[in-house]
């Protein structure tokens, strides 16, 4: 047959062959191809579905706090006490300075009223200087911004900002952000002179969640009208405390006459009575916490939140949140200190995690071959 009709030559596949093939085969093709969309999708559809408290254990590998007070002025000497205070619990419990974020407004140790310089107390009988001679303050009078506290929050920070100025989680780290100053309904005032609003924290905790910038937050705010600042919270994983419901005020403990102001709110004094008590090993839960400063101690009525965990409340302890915590690696090798009358050591150079000591460590700082665990 003459092929004279026929541009193509014989054997010649036209691009529209591929639509001439068994339906049975384009439909097998189909399922296979919907079937690997529906699996892919499998482990967002079930922690999206997952009800709150469903999760029991956590994963978390390392813990940060921030720690905010956003009044200036001498009157508002308590604000910086309450940040203080909170500063010496997170870090007696083992958080290094290093992994907390302390930003006071005022600078009330060296304010002229302040009839014993250099300190600040959060008790009437200053029995406990929180300022101290190891505080670490890290964002200091007119660097209290709101733009700085998010900007911190999100990593959004300038090149070159010192380290010491960085929050650097990651999506194993707890974080404990507690904030004091005068609010009210949806805000929190900053330097008197600006406020951030619930939209835009739960924004900024949004941000986070996007970057994978926690694991969990614990979120603490001790302000009039305080549980206004959590209602818009929408992102996972966050569990907050108010000090006192909408349209209430939140009030201070006591005042010491010799200073001459009030040095410490309400709630924040009975939560750090509940803290003190607390040790690396306690077993006090989130719910124990809840519970700290009830209506008829507060005068106020502490609220909180817990929704949008994915663990309940009485199976978080506390110190997930407010107890250093360093990971482990197992080696297969044991590290034999010297004596202090020895040279001096650096560990790291004495072996790696992820390397057998050479025959150089074995001489120099006799490793021995026994299972050992360094944290």
């Amino acid at each position: 047959m003459s092929n004279a009709g026929n541009p193509h030559p014989p054997g010649f596949s036209r691009p529209g062959a591929f639509y001439n093939l068994p339906k049975l085969c384009v439909t097998i093709l189909l399922i296979v191809l919907l079937m690997s969309v529906i699996l892919s999708w499998l482990p967002v559809v079930a922690q999206v579905a997952a009800p709150p408290g469903s999760k029991t254990t956590s994963h978390h590998t390392n813990n940060w706090a921030v720690i905010v007070c956003t009044s200036r002025f001498w009157f508002n000497y308590r604000h910086v006490a309450n940040a203080l205070s909170m500063y010496r619990s997170v870090k007696r419990l083992g958080i290094p300075d290093s992994q907390i974020i302390l930003m006071l407004a005022d600078d009330m140790p060296c304010n002229a009223r302040n009839p014993r310089p250099g300190s600040v107390f959060n008790n009437a009988r200053q029995h406990i200087d929180v300022y101290g001679d190891d505080v670490e303050v890290d964002y200091r009078g007119y660097e209290v911004t709101v733009e700085n506290f998010i900007r911190l929050l999100t990593g959004r920070l300038p090149p070159g900002t010192p380290r010491s100025k960085q929050l650097l989680p990651d999506d194993g780290s707890n974080i404990f952000i507690y904030m004091t100053g005068h609010g009210g309904d949806g805000f929190l005032k900053f330097q008197d002179n600006e406020e951030i609003t619930d939209v835009e924290l739960a924004d900024a905790f949004q941000q986070m969640w996007e970057k994978k910038r926690y694991n969990q937050i614990l979120f603490m705010i001790d302000t009039c009208q305080a549980a206004s600042m959590y209602k818009k919270h929408y992102s996972p994983n966050i569990v907050s405390i108010a000090s006192s419901q909408v349209g209430q005020d939140s009030y201070s403990h006591h005042h010491d006459t010799s200073i001459g102001v009030y040095v410490i709110d309400r709630y924040t004094y009975y939560a750090l009575e509940f803290l003190e008590k607390i040790t690396q090993t306690s077993k006090k839960s989130l719910y124990d916490l809840f519970k700290v400063c009830p209506q008829s101690t507060c005068i106020s009525t502490p609220g909180h939140r817990s929704d949008l965990l994915e663990r309940r409340p009485e199976d978080i302890l506390v110190t997930e949140f407010l107890s250093g915590n360093r990971e482990v690696k197992p080696t297969h090798f044991t590290v034999k200190l010297p004596d202090t009358d020895d040279r001096d050591v650096n560990v790291s150079e004495c072996f790696s995690c992820n390397k057998e000591p050479s025959k150089i460590d074995l001489e120099n700082y006799k490793i021995y071959s026994d299972p050992f665990v360094f944290s």
